[in-house]
């Protein structure tokens, strides 16, 4: 199973948004692309999902720019990838429904606790919680 870019993204410009987000103003794309050192434009897809998905809200003009819809406390790792990537899936056979190896597969339960246990640890993560130092891997926006 891969999280893909995508998400990984997403997470990071959250963040990102969080911690550059003075008392609610919106954060210009151009601010987010320069720290996150992405294009514009591969930000701009992904906060559309974001803000379709109501993570997020867009000001436009000249002082415009994209600020949190809810409290980064609100959002969880999972919710964001569930919405990026549909969700976690580390074999198909988990949310296949269809499948007819999975009554009779001796290893079924492993890969549906595995996702379980992903899940409820990404769903305890919020965004707010990435500022705490305790996930320096995702580094901190200064």
């Amino acid at each position: 199973m891969k999280i893909t870019t995508k998400s990984i993204y997403a997470i990071r410009a959250l963040h990102t948004l969080n911690m550059l987000s003075k008392e609610g103003k919106p954060v210009g794309i151009a601010t987010l692309s320069e720290k996150l050192g992405l294009s514009n434009k591969y930000l701009e897809q992904i906060f559309s999902s974001l803000k379709k998905s109501k993570f997020v809200i867009s000001t436009a003009g000249k002082l415009g720019g994209y600020k949190l819809a809810r409290h980064a406390e609100e959002i969880s790792i999972l919710d964001v990838i569930t919405v990026m990537d549909g969700g976690l899936v580390p074999v198909h056979c988990v949310n296949n429904k269809d499948c007819t190896v999975c009554a009779d597969c001796s290893i079924y339960g492993l890969w549906f606790e595995m996702k379980n246990h992903m899940e409820e640890y990404l769903k305890q993560i919020s965004i707010a919680s990435l500022n705490n130092k305790k996930y320096p891997v995702l580094g901190c926006p200064d």
